[in-house]
């Protein structure tokens, strides 16, 4: 076998590996983008049940009636409102209640 031979080999078995890999990278960023559709499209969908709640249900789990509207007009269709909700409300619900930790 010559060395141009040997090279090309080489040169062949890298470039199919290389693409493979981006393949395989390209896969990865659909599924991650999917995923993010996914929980945007969750985090919508139970956002709207909380605008269902009365005044004084959004006040006892830390939100009001403003926040609530003004996360759900501001974010796209594919873009998560639960990302506009003010911070201690998003925090809020990360506890588990009665100081218990989630596992």
């Amino acid at each position: 076998m010559s060395t141009t031979e040997r090279t090309m080999t080489r040169t062949l078995s890298v470039t199919r590996k290389g693409n493979v890999r981006l393949f395989a990278d390209v896969i990865a960023s659909a599924a991650d983008w999917s995923k993010t559709v996914l929980r945007a499209l969750r985090n919508r969908r139970a956002l709207t049940h909380i605008c269902e709640l009365e005044d004084h249900q959004l006040f006892d789990i830390g939100l009001t009636r403003l926040e609530v509207e003004r996360a759900m007009s501001q974010s796209g269709l594919l873009q998560d409102p639960h990302a506009l909700l003010p911070p201690h409300a998003r925090l809020r619900g990360r506890r588990a209640p009665w100081g218990q930790s989630r596992p």
